[in-house]
C-alpha cells in the first residue's frame, strides 16, 4: 500500500523516515488498503524480501544487483544503445525491470543469448560490444559497484570474449582480453553490387572467403560501412591518385623505381612514418596501395623496400590512428572510439591490422578534445 504522510514542519523530521512511520503509524493503519496488480517482476522483489533466496541463478545474486540489473538490461531491450542511464521516470524503470526480469529469471544462458539477439538487431554496429550493449555495459563498468555484481560482469565478460573479436589487452570489465579473434554474431552482409563483382579481389585481400561449396561470404568482421570503404578505396587508386598507377613496367614497380633513382625506406621505416604495424605496411604494398620495390639484387632473397614518394603520396589522402593520436596526445583506445561514434571510416582491411582513415574525413571538431 502506498500512502502520503502528513507534511512535516521540519525538514530534519521529514528525513527521518523511521521515526514518521511510528509518528503516524495508527493513521497508516485507519487507511483504506488499495489493491494493485504487480508485474512478475515486483512479485519476484517482493517474495524476495518476504522469503529470501530461492536456488535459481538470479536469487543467488544480491538482492540490489538483482533489481538494478533487471531495470538496466531491460533499458537497453527497449531504448537500444543509444539510452542514456538518467531521465527515466518510474512507471519507466518499472517496465524495463519487467523486460529484464524476463530475461535474467532463466540464467546466465538466457542473458548470453539476449545479448546475441541485441546483435542482430537491424541496424545494430555489432563488431564492437561497447557500442551496442550501450547502457548495459555503461553501468557494469561503474567503478561505485562493487564486488557482489562480479557474477554478472563474468557472464557478460565470458560472452564478449565469446563472441567478439577484442584486441590483446584491451580491458574487459576489468578483465585484459588474450586477442583471440572469435566469430562475431553479427546479421551477415550479402555480396551486391560493386563487392559482388569484385568478390575475387576481396578474397585476396582477407575480406571474404571460399567455402566448401565454392560459394563466396565475407568475413564475419566486415560491415556494409567497409565494402562502402573497399568501393571508395578501389576507385581513388584506379583513378591513378598514387605513385602506384603510375608504376607499370613490373610488379610493384621495380624498374620504374630504379630508371629515377627515386629513394627507399625499409618496411620499419615506413611503418614508422604511418604509425602502423610493420605488418599492416606489407599490406598495404600487397595490395597496391604502397609502391614497392623488389631488392633481392642488393639484399636477402624477396627483400621489398617501400619508395618515399609513394609513401609521401599515401600520407597526402591517408592518416593512421597511431598518428592522430600522436597529434592530439590522446591514448589511442579512447581517439578510436571518439572516430567510431563520429562514424569516420575505416580502410578497408582485416580487423588485426592498424587502422587507417581518409584524411579529409577526420574532421577538426573530431579532432579537437572535448
Amino acid at each position: 500500500m502506498l500512502a502520503c504522510l502528513p507534511a512535516e514542519k521540519f525538514n530534519k523530521d521529514a528525513r527521518d523516515f523511521a521515526a514518521q512511520l511510528q509518528k503516524h503509524h495508527g493513521w497508516i493503519l485507519d487507511q483504506p488498503v488499495v489493491q494493485a496488480n504487480s508485474s512478475p517482476f515486483e512479485a519476484y522483489l517482493t517474495n524476495r524480501i518476504l522469503s529470501g533466496r530461492g536456488d535459481r541463478w538470479i536469487d543467488r545474486l544480491e538482492l540490489n544487483v538483482a533489481s538494478r540489473a533487471c531495470e538496466v538490461l531491460g533499458l537497453r531491450i527497449a531504448k537500444g544503445p543509444d539510452a542514456a542511464l538518467a531521465g527515466h521516470s518510474e512507471p519507466d524503470w518499472r517496465s524495463y525491470g519487467v523486460l529484464g526480469y524476463h530475461v535474467l529469471k532463466d540464467g546466465p544462458a538466457a542473458l548470453s543469448d539476449c545479448l546475441a539477439a541485441l546483435a542482430r538487431e537491424d541496424g545494430a554496429d555489432s563488431r564492437f560490444f561497447g557500442r551496442l550493449f550501450g547502457p548495459w555495459i555503461v553501468w557494469l563498468k561503474s567503478r561505485s559497484l562493487g564486488d557482489e555484481f562480479e557474477p554478472l560482469r563474468d557472464v557478460v565478460r565470458r560472452h564478449v570474449f565469446g563472441n567478439f573479436s577484442v584486441r590483446k589487452g584491451v580491458l574487459v570489465l576489468g578483465v585484459p582480453s588474450e586477442g583471440t579473434a572469435s566469430s562475431n554474431p553479427q546479421k551477415s552482409v550479402s555480396l551486391t553490387g560493386f563487392a559482388k563483382r569484385n568478390a575475387e579481389d576481396l578474397i585476396c585481400r582477407g575480406l571474404a572467403t571460399r567455402d566448401d561449396g565454392g560459394s563466396i561470404a565475407p568475413m564475419n568482421f566486415v560491415t556494409q560501412q567497409m565494402f562502402d570503404a573497399y568501393e571508395r578505396e578501389k576507385k581513388f587508386f584506379r583513378a591513378g591518385q598514387s605513385s602506384y598507377e603510375k608504376a607499370e613496367s613490373s610488379v610493384y614497380g621495380a624498374d620504374n623505381a630504379r630508371a629515377s633513382g627515386e629513394s627507399r625506406l625499409s618496411f620499419g621505416d615506413a611503418a614508422r612514418q604511418l604509425k602502423v604495424t610493420v605488418k599492416t605496411a606489407g599490406y598495404l604494398i600487397q595490395h597496391g596501395m604502397l609502391c614497392g620495390v623488389d631488392t633481392s639484387e642488393l639484399y636477402r632473397r624477396g627483400a621489398t623496400v617501400v619508395t618515399a614518394d609513394s609513401l609521401t603520396q599515401f600520407q597526402k589522402s591517408f592518416t593512421s590512428l597511431g598518428e592522430l593520436a600522436e597529434i592530439t596526445q590522446r591514448p589511442q583506445g579512447a581517439f578510436s572510439m571518439k572516430l567510431r561514434n563520429a562514424n569516420v571510416a575505416l580502410l578497408a582491411m582485416p580487423h588485426d591490422l592498424s587502422r587507417i582513415y581518409w584524411r579529409e574525413d577526420v574532421s577538426a571538431d573530431v579532432t579537437t578534445e572535448k
